[in-house]
């Protein structure tokens, strides 16, 4: 009988040493992917303030934006920068992982100088946007809807395209998913991703955690923070979008595998899609390697489909 209980005893120490394993590594990889500060997303966004410590104009060009903010589901406190042009249309640009609403100031530009009123956001998590972590679209592309109530409360007859870069094009790509307002007319994605489980597989693959580790993470985040990883799936709310897109990616990206473009293209009927995959590009650098290029491809696609 006291073998009995030690034997069970020490099966119950490992069960909590097992349990407490569990939580610490799925607490770790957790924040190290989806925290605000996370190291992940603090490594990209040291890159980003250093690229924008060097043009200085990026800066200058937003002072003169009025900043907006509305409330998330959540009633995070969510901030945009907006431009009037006193136009009837506008680009809603939306920045990538670890970015800010500095990341759309190349964008911002090629839609100004096409006559259109400009909102870039900062994601929750980023920038100036409250949040502790993010979700990967899941909810920011429920932010993004808010976004397109507060436009339309300043313009009613705004004609509005999307468009997104990285995970801010996942989001895009899941905005035009949901029931939208008729003034949303189209959209534009930069190196988005199929699905979030799916890119963070393929990120944590280059890191040195083993996919015991990827499982734990993502059964932590299910778990833990309800954030089911396989369903925030761009491919499935774009078969449900009745507006055009154009998909745009770098032959050469090693951060968002290029195959995924063509899953979410896939995604989209014929009749109003069209894809550029910018030769040489690695990770959203398509506008860098040959901007003329690119500039034509969203002319291209704005005159045919758009305003």
């Amino acid at each position: 009988m006291k073998i009995f209980l030690i034997i069970l005893l020490v099966l119950l120490v490992l069960i909590l040493l097992a349990g407490a394993v569990y939580l610490i590594i799925g607490y770790v990889t957790f924040n190290f992917a989806l925290s605000r500060k996370g190291k992940l997303k603090k490594e990209i966004e040291l890159k980003s303030k250093s690229s924008l410590s060097k043009q200085p104009e990026i800066e200058n060009y937003f002072s003169n934006f009025e900043k907006l903010e509305v409330k998330s589901n959540e009633d995070l406190r969510l901030v945009g920068f907006y431009k009037n042009n006193n136009k009837d249309k506008l680009a809603l640009l939306v920045h990538g992982y670890g970015g800010s609403h500095y990341d759309s100031y190349s964008y911002s530009k090629i839609f100004e100088e096409r006559g259109y009123d400009i909102l870039a956001i900062d994601l929750r998590a980023h920038g100036e946007s409250e949040g502790d972590y993010l979700t990967m679209g899941l909810n920011e592309h429920y932010d993004i809807l808010k976004w397109i109530e507060r436009l339309l409360k300043l313009n009613r007859n705004y004609k509005i395209v999307l468009f997104g870069i990285s995970m801010g094009a996942s989001t895009v790509c899941m905005t035009i998913g949901e029931t939208l307002p008729n003034n949303v007319i189209c959209a534009i994605e930069d190196c988005g991703y199929d699905n979030a489980n799916n890119q963070l597989k393929y990120v944590y693959s280059k890191t040195k955690f083993v996919k015991l580790f990827y499982k734990i993470f993502y059964n932590y985040t299910l778990k833990s923070k309800g954030i089911d990883l396989k369903k925030i799936d761009a491919v499935e709310k774009l078969k449900s979008s009745k507006i055009p897109v154009l998909f745009i990616h770098g032959n050469k990206d090693d951060f968002v595998p290029t195959a995924m473009v063509y899953k979410l293209y896939d995604a989209v009927s014929q009749s109003r899609r069209d894809i550029y995959i910018a030769k040489d590009a690695t990770h959203t650098k398509s506008i860098d390697v040959n901007e003329k290029e690119y500039k034509r491809r969203i002319d291209k696609f704005l005159t045919k489909y758009c305003v």
